[in-house]
């Protein structure tokens, strides 16, 4: 008899990793040649320093050594407090209840959605979550469902090179952060919003102008970005869709065996 559980899951995980890719190529080929004008900018001694280092951190991180120390570095993540790791104790031995809990580490953040992911083995919680948890705020079952949507992205979010993407994305993360805070000041100004609704046309225009003077660099790049501003929402959403439509079924049967807060297991 056939077991749709070991039938089902290989065509998914090639889904995932295509959603996967389609979210962090686009941005990893951006970051390529960012990394590239920085390195041209850098007297050549720097830049072949700066371009070695790199390679080799690149390699370190996809073998998965020094993730600890990376995650504290990248992310700003620290451990729990002596008095935040024992209520916290409480709240994972609920998530982590009939689980591999083993090499997977809790960090706290500042920042951030409230849970998430860092490389192979770490879940980071936001700190005003941990703080209203230590302040009776939050309830322990609240606190585990979000430990346990860790453990799911862990294991769903095929995350083994994400350190690697972070490091290596750092420059476009920049650029974007930027343009993303410029953006956020301008938006109140009406022609602002109403030329990035028509980006489209407008980018449509640039690209035959610049084609018909033959600059077809400019071209390329115009197009390119233009393609990427539809392009990069869609995937990233079509990809969080899936993650949480792979989390839903696992948390649901995990909240039927959880006992309520103060009960004894």
């Amino acid at each position: 008899m056939s077991d749709p559980i070991t039938t089902r899951p290989a065509r998914s995980r090639c889904w995932g990793l295509l959603l996967k890719a389609a979210v962090v190529v686009p941005e990893l080929i951006i970051a390529s040649l960012l990394w590239l004008v920085i390195i041209a900018l850098l007297p050549p001694g720097a830049g072949f320093v700066l371009t070695v280092g790199g390679l080799i951190f690149a390699v370190v991180l996809a073998v998965g050594l020094g993730e600890d120390l990376t995650v504290r570095v990248l992310y700003r993540a620290r451990r729990a407090t002596p008095a935040e790791a024992q209520r916290l104790a409480a709240a994972w031995r609920i998530a982590t209840h009939q689980l591999d809990a083993d090499g997977v580490r809790l960090r706290i953040v500042s920042h951030g959605p409230p849970v998430s992911t860092a490389g192979r083995c770490h879940v980071l919680l936001r700190k005003d979550v941990v703080a209203a948890y230590c302040t009776n705020q939050v309830a322990a079952h609240q606190v585990a469902a979000m430990i346990a949507q860790g453990f799911g992205c862990l294991r769903h979010g095929h995350t083994r090179f994400d350190l690697l993407w972070t490091f290596w994305t750092i420059p476009w993360d920049l650029v974007r952060g930027l343009a993303h805070g410029i953006g956020r000041r301008l938006a109140w100004i009406p022609l602002v919003q109403f030329a990035w609704r028509i980006r489209l046309v407008v980018g449509s225009i640039a690209v035959i102008l610049e084609t018909q003077a033959g600059r077809w660099p400019s071209a390329i790049i115009i197009f390119a970005f233009i393609a990427l501003s539809y392009v990069l929402p869609r995937s990233r959403s079509a990809w969080n869709e899936y993650v949480s439509a792979r989390l839903s079924p696992s948390l649901h049967r995990r909240e039927s065996r959880w006992p309520a807060f103060g009960q004894p297991r």
